[in-house]
């Protein structure tokens, strides 16, 4: 009974199977009426298309008695032509031979003229034996196609991709089938509905079967609204093929209105299954050389399938669309029949896809599809053999009255052989034949493939031995396995299945790095069988403590995992459930995968041990980003409003994090737009994190002292360099330049601890603010003194760090001050680096940049850019 989620699913396939049987009843009815009377059944003499009453496709017969392509037929033997119906009842109607009349008008305003027409029969000779079976065959494959298709589905009704196949393989009967020629008026509505449901339904669930099979394209991620783009229309265009199927065969006047449009809609649905078509390649095709492991195998097994299956009959098709004839004729009927069967091959494809659980490699199946169907072939060759010659027996029997005993001996000896053979011997080989060519081949062959490509792809050890010690026992049909992996000087037990593992277990089963069954494993590299009575076998020099082991895991067989340098472990298999010793298939087998596992653990090894310095790094890494964040929000994150003053900075570090400092701001005042503004800009010694440490202490002690407004300049350096002193070590100290600027006196205060002197650029005038004092932080005692200069329209202050002025191309030449400044005058005549501070800083640190071509940065370099445009000296 089915499930209770899949009973809609067998609801809905219980519909379309009785739809899509239908069809394919009066399909086949009409096939072989045909092909069984078709000397005495009279063919429709002509055919209208999209024209509906216009003629456009006449045969022999009608041209015989006058009728011309684009005649209007008016009446069918008096009855007026208001659908195909009319035509078809009055063909049916008659024998080949027999009259109809047929009146019609020649164009569009033509008189109305009469004409008999000599019907002619749909098969003007009887067919050769060859000929019935072509036909046969072609008519049977449409619904061998359908019946697969429905088997796919109730294999599989919930998944999806079984749908899809249906809705492909409905088409092939779509194909082959005209519903207009279905006799039985109750079928045919079912019939042309059922065909424009299966032509329809093709294009789009092929293109849905490349999208999503096995798994969703990574195209149709990218690309969703493409395969709507196709299939809405198509899906909104069948509604028109519904209608005009309706107006052809019963009602012409009630389509005329559409007939205009019948063409362009024609071309626009072929040109959308194409597309469909199209899409369906351009999404499987990436899939199958991408794709690994079992999805791998489907895709390349549908691939070979489609391509075999479909091309010969893609071949008739092309020669049919160039000749202009029907798929099949004029060709030999042994070809049409061969490319008929062929064409099976994508059908059945499509089937095993979806359908078997584990698909086959596609080399297997075709090696060992051959040697089965040979040995099917010789087993009924063998048959047929015995049953011709036990007829031939018999028959000489019964013609001779007079036997001799001998005879009758001889007679009743044949006849136990075949009977024997044929209900004893041939079932018990044919078991044997599915066993060793089909099952077991490749139980063992895909279990190799696919666990060396698993092995691989593991990088922990715990699922790598649970995936191999289980696929092993489900295959060789073992209860019982043990994995041993080294630890340092020992074997310690990891894994057994068959067998609780008990507290102390791992210690109890312990094989040690120089014991008699590690020994002898390293020296063969192979599978050892244990052999406890056997007098030659290494085990009787093992120690009673590896024997007991061995025997309390029940073992038989023993696997060296192999390393690089040593065994990596082993694998400890017990009897198989079948009591069969292990075979040179097996040890062979065990030994492939052995290597591919022992390979594996030492990855997993190595990959624990680059996990682990990854995980270190990567925290060291988020700890300087975080450091690299903080240090960012320490410089100023807004500018100062002054009048007559553009300033900008910025700090380009060697590391994630530097030692650089620049800071700006505005002092305590007691009115806002004559503030006083600090300049400031530091090089602490060293780079990274310690350095950066220093630079926030030097920050937040000058914010800290700046804002008090206690004293002279060289006053707040010295507390500043106190407060440096004690809060790092004796190995950090920073150049400082600090400066005050008073937007109402325009004059510059300054101290300059040790640091480059940054440079006023006055007209041709360069104008250094050389050290007034040492570094910060190196003495504790330090003193330092203060300088002023009266800034001018126009000046412009250039500070600093060595990172900028000693920036290094790849011969090791350094910038230098004297370079950096010529350049700064250079660009302070173009347009386009003189207008802001900004510019100019971008200007400057292009112009390194541009000098260093790409030689790596060995400093951090910062620059700090002031401008003065004040109108005049108060």
């Amino acid at each position: 009974m089915p499930q209770r989620s899949a009973r809609l699913q067998y609801f809905l396939l219980a519909i379309v199977a009785a739809l899509a049987l239908l069809h394919a009843y009066g399909g086949a009815r009409m096939s072989f009426h045909f092909l069984a009377h078709g000397d005495s059944i009279a063919r429709s003499p002509f055919e209208s298309g999209l024209h509906l009453a216009t003629t456009t496709n006449l045969h022999e017969e009608a041209l015989a008695a006058g009728l011309k392509p684009f005649d209007t037929i008016l009446t069918i033997n008096g009855q007026p032509y208001t659908g195909l119906n009319v035509l078809l009842a009055q063909t049916r109607a008659f024998l080949p031979g027999d009259p109809m009349t047929v009146t019609y008008s020649r164009g569009a305003h033509g008189p109305i003229q009469s004409a008999t027409i000599r019907l002619a029969p749909v098969l003007p000779q009887k067919l050769s034996p060859l000929g019935i079976a072509a036909r046969s065959t072609f008519a049977l494959l449409p619904l061998v196609c359908l019946l697969i298709g429905l088997w796919v589905v109730f294999a599989r009704p919930r998944n999806p991709n079984a749908w899809l196949i249906l809705g492909i393989l409905g088409y092939v009967e779509a194909l082959f089938i005209n519903p207009t020629q279905i006799v039985g008026s109750f079928l045919l509505p079912i019939c042309l509905f059922w065909n424009v449901a299966a032509q329809t339904a093709m294009p789009v669930c092929l293109m849905f079967f490349g999208i999503y099979f096995p798994e969703r394209s990574p195209l149709d991620v990218k690309r969703p609204w493409v395969k709507w783009l196709i299939a809405i229309p198509i899906l909104l265009l069948s509604l028109t093929d519904l209608l005009y199927f309706y107006g052809e065969m019963w009602n012409f006047a009630a389509i005329q209105w559409l007939v205009s449009y019948l063409n362009p809609i024609n071309v626009a649905e072929n040109v959308l299954s194409f597309c469909a078509v199209t899409w369906f390649f351009f999404n499987l095709g990436p899939k199958i050389r991408q794709a690994t492991g079992d999805a791998r195998r489907r895709l390349r097994i549908l691939y070979f399938g489609t391509c075999i299956g479909l091309t010969p009959f893609f071949l008739l098709l092309l020669y049919s669309l160039y000749k202009g004839s029907d798929v099949g004729q004029d060709i030999p009927q042994w070809v049409d029949i061969t490319a008929f069967v062929i064409l099976l091959l994508f059908p059945l494809s499509l089937a095993y896809v979806v359908v078997v659980q584990r698909a086959m490699d596609l080399s297997i199946i075709i090696r060992q599809g051959t040697r089965y169907a040979f040995a099917r072939e010789a087993l009924t060759t063998v048959r047929v053999v015995l049953a011709i010659w036990m007829a031939f027996s018999l028959n000489d029997f019964f013609r001779h009255p007079d036997h001799q005993r001998s005879d009758i001996i001889r007679i009743l000896c044949i006849i136990a052989i075949f009977f024997a053979f044929r209900f004893l011997l041939s079932k018990r080989l044919q078991q044997w034949i599915d066993q060793r060519f089909f099952r077991e081949a490749y139980s063992t062959e895909q279990l190799l493939s696919e666990l060396s490509d698993e092995a691989r792809n593991f990088t922990e050890v715990a699922p790598l031995l649970e995936t191999i010690t289980r696929r092993l026992g489900s295959t060789l049909h073992i209860d019982r396995i043990a994995v041993f992996l080294r630890s340092g000087e020992n074997y310690h037990l990891q894994l057994a299945t068959g067998m609780p593992m008990v507290p102390g277990a791992a210690q109890y089963f312990s094989l040690p790095a120089a014991s008699t069954t590690i020994t002898a494993l390293s020296r063969a590299k192979a599978p050892a069988n244990v052999y406890r009575d056997d007098p030659s076998s290494w085990l009787i020099d093992a120690t009673d403590a590896e024997r007991n082991a061995l025997n309390d895991l029940s073992t038989e067989l023993l696997v060296p995992l192999p390393g690089r340098t040593r065994l990596a472990g082993v694998i400890a298999l017990g009897p198989k459930s079948s009591e069969e010793p292990y075979s040179k298939t097996d040890r062979q087998l065990l030994q492939t995968i052995a290597s591919q596992t022992g390979l594996a653990l030492e990855n997993a090894e190595l990959f624990e041990n680059l996990t682990t310095e990854v995980t270190q790094r990567e925290r060291i890494s988020r700890e300087l980003e975080i450091a690299r964040e903080v240090q960012e929000h320490l410089f100023p994150q807004t500018r100062p409003q002054v009048p007559g003053v553009d300033i900008a900075g910025f700090c380009r570090p060697a590391q994630v994090v530097g030692g650089d400092y620049y800071d700006f701001f505005l002092l305590p005042s007691t009115s806002p737009t004559e503030a006083p503004l600090a300049l400031a800009l530091g090089d602490i010694s060293g780079k990274g994190i310690s350095a950066s440490l220093v630079m926030a202490s030097l920050r937040a002690s000058l914010r800290s002292i700046a804002g008090l407004r206690q004293g002279d300049l060289g006053t707040l350096i010295s507390r500043v360099n106190e407060i440096v002193y004690e809060s790092s070590t004796s190995s950090r100290y920073a150049t400082f330049f600090y400066a005050e600027y008073d937007p109402f006196t325009h004059l510059l205060t300054y101290v300059n601890a040790g640091h480059n002197p940054p440079y006023v650029l006055r007209g041709t005038e360069t104008i250094p603010l050389k050290p007034t004092g040492t570094v910060v932080g190196l003495l504790s005692d330090a003193a330092y003194a203060q300088e002023t200069l009266q800034l001018h329209p126009g000046d412009v202050l250039i500070a600093f760090t060595d990172g900028i002025s000693e920036a290094m191309n790849h011969q090791d030449e350094e910038w230098g001050e004297d370079h950096m400044l010529v350049t700064a005058r250079q660009l302070l005549d173009r347009p386009d680096c003189k207008t802001t501070a900004d510019q100019l800083l971008t200007c400057i640190f292009e112009a390194a940049d541009k000098f260093t071509a790409g030689a790596p940065q060995h400093d951090d370099m910062t620059l700090l850019v002031c401008t003065f445009n004040h109108s005049s000296v108060q």
